[in-house]
């Protein structure tokens, strides 16, 4: 029993607040100690802020008649529609798509920091990441749906076979002059042929060209498919009765019915297909951006002897290095474990304080270098690009301005409430190809940059408890800091920013190295 109570008389003396009082965790370390951080925090959200005003984050992902409103691959195939049926402003309407989609990225850091002088700390910090997204997209078919999943080129065969022998005959009946004996029959004669032509070319784009034909097609009952299939019959007839070309009463292959999920399902992901985008769940656990810096500390009168409060700052430099994932182009909603560039970043840190009462006010700017990335080419607000757009690029992200207050109220000399108010600005991005090779015709690569210039002011709550113990002259005890605390974006300007619940956590103790 002796040895016992000797060893947890031991253990309080290490845990106990000592008589000189602290409440902030200090940015440096004292000269000879080491620190060694374990830092925790969970950003999960599953809504954004776009241009001040909070929507789903799988806005983009919503239609109430999906079809090249989302799917921009879709455009080819409406002009061709629109060509061959004459319904002006036509576009495929696969149902309503709805979407349900969440985000979270979970960091676990690990750090340590070296006091070199009594001023001059060094620090290093790593962290481990879990980045996942989740996604719930669904095809809801409706009334006014009027697509469906394209047969294939090998169901057309028999159709443009026929198609191209009955072109071929009529021309060779005008080269052979059968109708120069009547001009005006063949004028007529030569405007059949030409419009057959344009007309085949837009079938055999639609439906089985290996590079142009859409995944998805009208029904055959639809009053797009009607109308194709009312075009080519009014070609046949007239090849038939008015220059005497038979042979021609294949019609197209059209879906009987509407596009099912399953099928949109598959389309969306084929690898083959136009969009090759994957879109279920993602996770990727993989290290994130390490940090490495030095930090100064300037004044440091805080909780000397009886006296608390008092004031003191601190400037830190750091570099963030691209040692981390970025998020990959074939998936949807992708997250990334970093941001893939480096990061020049300068800190101010300063407390004042008087009894209970006292505040930390905190100043940043981080330059973000550029970096190059492969990416689809296509404004932030089209999700499903396709894959024609991949190209590499040479971002350079805007920089990011913040400023945060915190007060605190002790409820003892080391461990006090604290509350946050955070704005942060980010700048506009620039973008350009990487190279003239990798530039798409047509599309100006400073898409990538709309809506990226964005500002957001965050609040929060917290609690903090720091200790220095032994760190301090006539203290005692196990030197550690620790919070928790609790931050949420409640406005937005300008581009878009996730609406992000963000719990943060920290633990960190010290110990003597010489």
């Amino acid at each position: 029993m002796g040895l016992r109570a000797r060893r947890l008389a031991t253990l309080a003396c290490l845990l106990a607040p000592s008589a000189v009082r602290a409440q902030l965790a200090p940015v440096g370390v004292p000269a000879g100690a080491v620190r060694v951080d374990f830092d925790g925090a969970i950003d999960i959200w599953d809504r954004r802020w776009r241009d001040g005003t909070r929507e789903p984050l799988g806005a983009d992902l919503s239609s109430p008649a999906v079809g090249s409103d989302l799917l921009p691959s879709l455009a080819d195939a409406d002009a061709r529609i629109g060509r061959i049926t004459g319904l002006s402003g036509y576009r495929l309407n696969l149902g309503a798509l709805t979407a349900d989609a969440q985000a979270e990225d979970s960091r676990l850091s690990f750090g340590a920091a070296i006091g070199v002088t009594r001023a001059i700390t060094v620090f290093g910090r790593l962290p481990l990441v879990r980045a996942r997204a989740q996604n719930r997209v669904a095809l809801v078919p409706t009334t006014g749906a009027d697509a469906g999943q394209n047969p294939g080129g090998d169901q057309q065969a028999a159709f443009f076979g026929q198609f191209d022998a009955s072109l071929a005959a009529l021309g060779a009946r005008i080269t052979a002059g059968d109708f120069d004996s009547d001009p005006a029959l063949k004028a007529r004669a030569q405007s059949t042929l030409d419009a057959g032509g344009a007309l085949r070319t837009d079938l055999f784009g639609l439906l089985s060209d290996p590079v142009t034909a859409a995944p998805f097609v009208p029904t055959v009952g639809s009053a797009a498919g009607t109308a194709i299939n009312g075009r080519v019959a009014d070609l046949q007839t007239m090849l038939v009765n008015d220059f005497a070309v038979g042979g021609f009463t294949a019609v197209p292959a059209l879906p009987t019915d509407p596009v099912t999920a399953e099928q949109f399902g598959t389309s969306l992901s084929d690898p083959a297909g136009p969009i090759a985008i994957r879109p279920e769940d993602t996770k990727t656990t993989f290290r994130g951006d390490a940090e490495a810096g030095v930090a100064l500390t300037l004044v440091d009168r805080w909780d000397r002897g009886p006296r608390r409060g008092g004031f003191r700052a601190a400037v830190e430099g750091l570099v963030r290095l691209p040692t981390g994932r970025v998020g990959q182009p074939n998936r949807l909603l992708t997250l990334g474990t970093g941001e893939g560039q480096t990061d020049i970043e300068l800190r101010l840190t300063t407390d004042l304080g008087a009894g209970r009462w006292g505040l930390r006010g905190e100043g940043m700017y981080s330059r973000q270098l550029a970096g190059d990335y492969l990416v689809r080419v296509a404004p932030p607000t089209q999700p499903l690009a396709s894959i024609d757009l991949l190209s590499a690029v040479r971002r350079d992200p805007g920089d990011i301005v913040s400023i945060a207050v915190r007060p605190f109220f002790r409820l003892a000399p080391t461990l006090a409430l604290q509350a946050t108010a955070l704005h942060w600005s980010r700048g506009e991005d620039d973008v350009a190809y990487l190279t003239p090779a990798d530039q798409i015709p047509g599309v100006d690569a400073a898409v990538l940059a709309q809506e990226s210039q964005v500002s957001a002011t965050v609040l929060g709550f917290g609690i903090t408890y720091s200790h220095p113990g032994r760190l301090r002259p006539g203290g005692t005890g196990l030197p550690i800091d620790a919070s928790w605390g609790y931050e949420r974006v409640v406005r937005s300007g300008g581009g878009m920013t996730p609406d992000t619940h963000m719990m943060r956590a920290r633990f960190r103790f010290y110990f003597g190295l010489f």
